[in-house]
């Protein structure tokens, strides 16, 4: 018997038979996150507005965000052990201590959170300010990412966690966050020490007791993981998600690759849905993920083909620092402003260790080096190189760092990456601030003046070039 949802979940990718044998715990999921009849048109208004939804791929892809929901919501329910972990993060723990058991669920739940109550039902504000309520208040500067955890956990949405694993020197107020969580909740935080200083122009260097500081902290939560939960990481468990993960990154990678055409083919809103998957989820983003991907890159390439966009061919191609993850009406006002939004600073390669084998000691040793290499773990410089790699990879006429004003380490080099870029690379640079978790104070109407003008400069740019 059809329900009030029904029409909502098969726009989003899920069908007859799906809808059917999931019933009942989409009806305690959203039960759970107070969704009632009337918040179905708007719903449904929203994702068509927002999304490309003609797109089999797209369509997937946001199926796999809701039965991550669903599964987020119903983890402890159904028995499982529950580990979350912070955005952003070193990647690949949470990944493999999931994968040393059949009994744990991991995911990062704010994450989750924005690309479902966010981009689907645009019911996230109520947790946002449940989470203003319970610890984070306004108007501190405070992260909005942790506000929707607090938020989410206050109300009773997402259950409470076995396990946390959170950077403390990265992400600072996720640390704190989870040090609030824990005196309130009592579950086991176990924060991964590093540091972030670094001499100006030493990337790609570092030194050795970096990689061997971070290395033991990531070897001690793998210890502290098999005490508490009982799930071993070996190399044999790390080896087989590296290969899951490397399967999901090479469907990324080729949507990347296609969004270099031009006229670009599809909104960056369904290139985020697929790039995010990856840090936001373990369980569905393998499951569901590869082959979402996969049916997305058959129906991008289509476009390619065919000459279709959805910008003006020969329109000036921009990347920003991330996409919205909670507002895709944001990246639709970039787009729409006449700009190919093409990519984002994590769409260009990975950057590779150069020179000859390391040896190193242990299983967090070769994570932590890897992250050093890949720069946003590293310092600042590392940020500022991460971005003109991606410009020259990309082949971009422009940069939208859309730095997150409450977060440390992006609201910090966001002046003096700008003039370095520009100075080292010649690529105009947009230093625009924002919060692209919670878009009450930086909305698409709020942000849209000062990307138009940006987008005014490109195209004179642009046309002087051509000239």
């Amino acid at each position: 018997m059809a329900e009030y949802y029904d029409e909502l979940l098969k726009l989003c990718g899920f069908d007859d038979d799906e809808i059917d044998r999931e019933r009942p715990r989409i009806e305690k999921v959203f039960k759970k996150l107070g969704i009632v009849p009337e918040d179905m048109e708007p719903a449904q208004n929203w994702v068509r507005q927002n999304h490309d939804v003609e797109l089999s791929g797209v369509r997937k892809l946001l199926a796999a965000w809701l039965k991550e929901l669903i599964d987020l919501v119903l983890a402890k329910d159904e028995g499982k052990k529950v580990v979350y972990y912070g955005f952003p993060t070193i990647s690949g723990p949470g990944m493999a201590i999931a994968a040393a058991s059949d009994d744990i669920y991991a995911a990062c739940p704010d994450v989750v959170l924005c690309h479902t109550m966010g981009q689907i039902f645009n019911k996230l504000n109520p947790i946002l300010e449940a989470g203003e309520e319970n610890g984070l208040p306004p108007g501190h500067g405070l992260c909005s990412l942790q506000q929707i955890r607090v938020g989410a956990m206050a109300m009773g949405i997402i259950p409470v966690p076995d396990m946390v694993l959170t950077s403390s020197y990265y992400c600072d107020a996720g640390s704190k966050t989870d040090e609030l969580l824990h005196e309130r909740y009592g579950h086991p935080a176990f924060y991964v020490d590093g540091s972030m200083d670094s001499a100006w122009g030493e990337f790609p260097g570092y030194l050795p007791q970096r990689v061997e500081f971070l290395g033991a902290e990531l070897d001690q939560l793998f210890i502290d993981a098999k005490k508490i939960l009982g799930a071993e990481v070996t190399r044999e468990v790390w080896d087989r998600t590296m290969s899951v993960s490397r399967q999901l990154y090479s469907g990324i990678s080729q949507l990347a690759g296609l969004m270099k055409a031009d006229p670009m083919p599809v909104s960056q809103t369904a290139i985020g849905l697929a790039t995010w998957l990856s840090s936001g989820s373990v369980g569905r983003a393998t499951t569901e993920g590869p082959g979402a991907i996969a049916v997305l890159n058959e129906e991008v390439k289509k476009r390619v083909d065919e000459g279709t966009g959805v910008v003006e061919k020969g329109a000036p191609r921009v990347i920003t620092l991330i996409t919205n993850y909670s507002d895709a009406s944001i990246t639709r006002m970039i787009e729409n402003c006449g700009l190919a939004l093409c990519g984002t600073v994590y769409s260009a390669p990975v950057p590779k260790r150069e020179g000859p084998p390391v040896a190193y000691k242990s299983l967090g040793e070769e994570i932590a080096d890897r992250e050093m290499i890949i720069g946003n773990y590293h310092s600042s410089y590392g940020i500022v190189k991460r971005c003109a790699k991606a410009i020259a990879d990309l082949n971009v006429d422009g940069l939208i760092f859309n730095y997150l004003f409450n977060c440390r380490p992006l609201a910090q080099p966001s002046h003096f990456l700008k003039k370095w870029v520009e100075e080292n690379t010649g690529i105009p640079t947009l230093s625009l601030e924002a919060d692209n978790y919670d878009s009450r104070s930086y909305g698409a109407e709020t942000l849209r003046t000062r990307v138009e003008t940006f987008a005014e400069l490109l195209r004179a740019k642009k046309g002087a070039a051509v000239r």
